[in-house]
């Protein structure tokens, strides 16, 4: 029962069930073409995330750039206007400085002057004081005939204010009233007397006139000289007080331009930077782009290569005898002739075919994935081919000789349950 059961089991596989060489072949080629259709793909949308980058960070770098050119022109601008404001800042301090040196020089000249015209009114005060005391003197004794009058005239006489016309006059009186013989002398004396009187009184009025203007003079030169002296006092603190609030503004400008001058110098530092930043990045990114571009080329070259290939192996010619010949290796008698047949077919032409070509394609593309294709190919698959199929005929040789035994066991047994079945039907 058990052998029955193996025998019907037996009957129901199929003689033949296997995938021929060359389609393992085929199979491997497209699977490398599935493969490097699955690579370009990933190599386009890496790329695209990569552009991307390249795309914010140029524009964010660019936009820092031109920040930084706007920044740089402003602080220049700023810059420059500082240094000009402190240049005209220094002139104006110096225009400053050069009037009150002028201011102060003109009040020291003032003074000086003022200092040289009091002494003089000093002394005109004094001489006209003393004269008019001598006069005044002398008018009294002459008045009093004293026996004083040849003393008190003769300081008359020397009274610097005293003009040369009196002193005659007086030395006539003088002369004079030494001689004192006769009564007609005495009478002249007195008449002169007169007149000496008369012309000492007119010049003591003269000189006290001409002392009242020279005290006024000096009250006027005085006022002049007070009015001149304020205003220079004045003219100089504010000249003073606007050096100091120009010498401020100028340090604090100086500062300005001092400051412009170092954020200057960071921000041009900081847009170099920048523009080394874009300039690697553009060329990192032209050399990833171009290396994209011929990855591209070459994956499309890779994948019309191996396409070309595999038009190649599964051409009539190559198909048509794998079709034919690979089957009929499985049956007994034909096997030798077959295996000949096949040995005598153009799949050597064919291969040699395809390893050129993916060899030719990878030296123009520089592909090292289409070069161990060919290498791969070159090592000559068929031969592979001709030895799997020669093992495969040994093996099939060897089943079928034993599914021949199997079969007739089978054959015999089943003939002996039909039999036995029969005559057990028959008895009943």
């Amino acid at each position: 029962m058990k052998s029955f059961k193996l025998c019907a089991i037996a009957a129901l596989v199929p003689a033949v069930s296997a995938v021929t060489p060359l389609q393992q072949v085929m199979s491997m080629l497209e699977g490398m073409l599935a493969k490097g259709k699955d690579e370009k793909h990933l190599e386009e949308a890496e790329f695209a995330k990569f552009q991307v980058w390249c795309d914010n960070t140029r524009q964010e770098t660019q936009k820092s750039i031109d920040q930084g050119a706007a920044q740089i022109t402003q602080l220049q601008a700023d810059m420059d206007k500082a240094s000009s404001d402190a240049e005209v800042l220094a002139g104006e301090v110096e225009a400053l400085q050069g009037e009150i040196a002028k201011a102060e020089e003109e009040a020291k000249s003032a003074r000086a002057i003022r200092k040289t015209e009091n002494g003089d009114y000093m002394m005109q005060h004094q001489d006209y004081s003393e004269s008019i005391d001598a006069i005044q003197r002398a008018i009294a004794v002459l008045k009093s005939r004293s026996k004083d009058v040849p003393q008190s005239l003769a300081q008359v006489r020397s009274a610097p204010m005293v003009p040369e016309q009196a002193k005659a006059m007086l030395d006539s009186f003088l002369a004079m009233r030494s001689d004192e013989t006769g009564a007609p002398e005495a009478h002249a004396y007195e008449f002169q007397s007169g007149s000496v009187v008369e012309m000492l009184e007119k010049l003591a009025t003269r000189f006290q006139d001409e002392r009242f203007a020279l005290e006024k003079a000096e009250m006027n030169a005085k006022h002049n000289f007070e009015m001149l002296m304020q205003q220079l006092t004045t003219n100089i603190k504010a000249n003073k007080d606007a050096e100091s609030a120009k010498s401020a503004m100028r340090a604090a400008r100086l500062r300005d331009a001092a400051s412009a001058k170092g954020d200057l110098e960071v921000t041009e530092k900081a847009k170099a930077e920048d523009e080394q930043t874009l300039s690697d990045t553009n060329s990192e990114c032209h050399r990833r782009s171009k290396e994209f571009e011929q990855n591209q080329v070459t994956r499309a070259e890779e994948v019309k290569a191996i396409q070309e290939a595999v038009s190649i192996l599964s051409s009539d010619e190559v198909k048509g005898h794998a079709e034919t010949y690979l089957p009929s290796l499985l049956q007994g008698k034909a096997k030798a002739r077959a295996l000949a047949q096949l040995r005598s077919t153009k799949d050597g032409d064919n291969r040699a075919r395809a390893v050129a070509y993916l060899q030719h394609r990878a030296q123009r593309l520089g592909s090292r994935y289409l070069s161990v294709m060919a290498e791969r190919l070159n090592e000559d698959p068929f031969g592979k081919v001709k030895q799997m199929i020669k093992d495969l005929i040994v093996k099939l040789m060897e089943e079928a000789n034993a599914e021949a035994d199997h079969h007739s066991y089978c054959t015999t047994e089943l003939a002996t349950n039909k039999q036995t079945r029969e005559i057990k039907q028959s008895e009943v």
